[in-house]
C-alpha cells in the first residue's frame, strides 16, 4: 500500500470549549512540522480569531517532544519559499490573536518548535524540556528567534541561543524564556488550571491588556521578521552551504562547509 500523501494526514487537532481553544500537534514521533502541518496550524489559528476565544493552548500529543522543529526537506530551494510563507503567517496570526496564548512544552522543543513557543504570551514547561535553536549547525538561522530574542534579552544571551546552545527547563526559566516549570506528570493539569482561570475572567479586560501590550509590539516584530526572512532568502537559500547542511544531515555525516 502506498504511503498516504502528507496533505491527507491530520497533524493538528483543535478543540473549542468555554472560551478555551486547545491546539494539539500530533505528528509522531517528534512533531516535526512540514509545510502542510504548518498550514494546518495556521488554519487552526484562524479559527481561534474569534471573540468567543479568550485563551489558546498550544500543546503536543506525542510523549517525546513539543516539536523538534521544521522538516529538514522543506528547507531545500524548491520547497523553502512555501515553508517560509507559512512560518511568517504563523507569526502574524499568533501576534494578532485577541486571545492569550500559552505554549505547553515538554521534551524536545527545538528550532521552529521553540520559535512557536517563543511567539506565545506564556510558556509552561515540563522539567524534561530541552529548548534550543540548532539551525546554525545546518548553515541556517531561526528567523522568528532573530526577530524576537534581541528585543527581549541582552545581546550575549540572544546570540548564545541562536548560536545553537540547547538549555534545560531550569535555565530557560532563569533566562525568562519560560514562565513556569512543573514536573512532567503535572504539566497538563497545570496548563489546564491556568488556562481555565484566565478564560473565566473578564474577556474585555483580557483583550484590552493584549491590545495594550502584544498588540503594540506586533507591527515592529513583523517588520524585523520580514527583514530576517528576506536575509534568509537572499543569503542562506542560494548558498552552497545551505544544501550541504541538508545533505550532511540526511546522510548522517559531517558537513564540508565553504567557510565563506
Amino acid at each position: 500500500m502506498p504511503a498516504p500523501d502528507s496533505s491527507s494526514i491530520v497533524a493538528i487537532r483543535l478543540e473549542l470549549r468555554d472560551g478555551l481553544a486547545q491546539i494539539t500537534i500530533d505528528r509522531p514521533p517528534l512533531n516535526v512540522l512540514d509545510t502542510d502541518a504548518l498550514r494546518q496550524l495556521n488554519q487552526a489559528l484562524a479559527t481561534c480569531a474569534s471573540d468567543e476565544v479568550r485563551v489558546v493552548l498550544l500543546r503536543s500529543g506525542v510523549p517525546r517532544a513539543f516539536s523538534a522543529g521544521v522538516e529538514i526537506g522543506d528547507h531545500t530551494a524548491a520547497r523553502l519559499p512555501a515553508m517560509l510563507d507559512q512560518v511568517r503567517e504563523q507569526a502574524r496570526r499568533l501576534l494578532a490573536l485577541n486571545a492569550l496564548t500559552i505554549a505547553v512544552i515538554h521534551g524536545a522543543t527545538l528550532g521552529g518548535g521553540a520559535e512557536l513557543a517563543l511567539l506565545c504570551d506564556q510558556v509552561i514547561a515540563a522539567d524534561d524540556t530541552t529548548l534550543g535553536f540548532p539551525e546554525i549547525r545546518l548553515a541556517a538561522f531561526p528567523p522568528i528567534a532573530a526577530a524576537l530574542l534581541p528585543e527581549r534579552y541582552p545581546w550575549p544571551v540572544a546570540m548564545r541561543l541562536m548560536l545553537g546552545e540547547s538549555i534545560g527547563a531550569a535555565t530557560a526559566e532563569r533566562l525568562g524564556l519560560v514562565s513556569t516549570v512543573v514536573p512532567r506528570a503535572q504539566l497538563d493539569a497545570a496548563a489546564a488550571e491556568q488556562a481555565s482561570a484566565i478564560a473565566a475572567g473578564s474577556g474585555a479586560a483580557l483583550k484590552a491588556l493584549i491590545a495594550a501590550t502584544r498588540g503594540q509590539r506586533a507591527g515592529a516584530i513583523l517588520e524585523r521578521l520580514d527583514a530576517a526572512i528576506e536575509t534568509y532568502r537572499s543569503v542562506i537559500a542560494p548558498s552552497r552551504d545551505a544544501q550541504e547542511g541538508i545533505d550532511a544531515f540526511l546522510q548522517k555525516r559531517s558537513p564540508a562547509w565553504s567557510h565563506r
